[in-house]
């Protein structure tokens, strides 16, 4: 979806997500990119799974301090046990600062971690604008950098893996979002074309992850599918590996 376009949220859950991202977008953070499920959503143009909260990548290396902006915004709470997280309106956003990379700063990085850092700071390099509307509150809007595709790409197959055993239903959340990115944006070859000009050590890194998770582990990630508490349809561990070997062809 190019910038500047425009995509319409629908259902009450998306009025607060809307009203938090417009705060981000207020705050004179610099940098910044809305990553996460809202993102997924914005991208696809349509809120596709629930969600509850805001993710969001800054750029750490150049002012204003992010948590600092959030808080001087009307609304706004610190989380006393979370010194990265911001309550603005009660809607959760979790901030994490990156700065510019070269393959050398993650080479000493174990693997998953070395994803983790070059897909974020990817999303955020990558962001282009986007204005959400919720369709449930009359005048709300919000213009914001969001993760494109890629990016979104790149970072769910970093979640995917390393959440905790007892997050099924986050695994199931992951696997739903990969899917339809894919299924729905990269039919042209314009994800795999995007990550195809990343970095070689992300390359790697993300050959790795799509062999682990859509292929060699395709099964394990669609029974996380049915496990979940998205109402994903029918998928097949077939068509995940056929969504999969062309983006493992792009990077290669």
């Amino acid at each position: 979806m190019p910038s500047g376009s425009e995509v319409v949220l629908a259902g009450p859950a998306m009025v607060p997500l809307v009203r938090a991202v417009r705060e981000l977008s207020e705050a004179g953070l610099g940098r910044f990119a809305v990553v996460g499920g809202v993102a997924v959503s914005a991208r696809l143009g349509s809120a596709h799974r629930a969600t509850a909260d805001v993710d969001t990548v800054v750029d750490e290396t150049t002012p204003p301090d992010a948590v600092e902006a959030l808080l001087g915004r009307d609304h706004a709470e610190a989380d006393p046990v979370a010194p990265h997280r911001v309550f603005l309106h009660g809607t959760k956003v979790e901030i994490l600062g990156v700065g510019p990379l070269e393959d050398s700063d993650l080479a000493d990085l174990p693997d998953h971690d070395a994803l983790f850092v070059a897909a974020h700071a990817w999303g955020l390099e990558r962001a282009t604008d986007l204005t959400i509307t919720a369709s449930d509150e009359r005048g709300l809007r919000a213009t914001a950098p969001f993760a494109t595709a890629s990016g979104l790409v790149a970072m769910k197959l970093h979640a995917i893996q390393t959440r905790s055993p007892a997050s099924l239903h986050k695994r199931g959340g992951d696997a739903w979002d990969l899917y339809r990115l894919l299924v729905d944006l990269d039919g042209s070859g314009d994800v795999r074309g995007d990550l195809a000009s990343a970095p070689p050590l992300m390359r790697r890194l993300l050959i790795e992850a799509v062999q682990r998770v859509l292929i060699d582990g395709a099964a394990r990630t669609v029974g996380w599918l049915r496990v979940s508490d998205v109402a994903t349809g029918p998928v097949s561990a077939e068509e995940l590996r056929f969504l999969a070997a062309p983006l493992v062809d792009a990077l290669g």
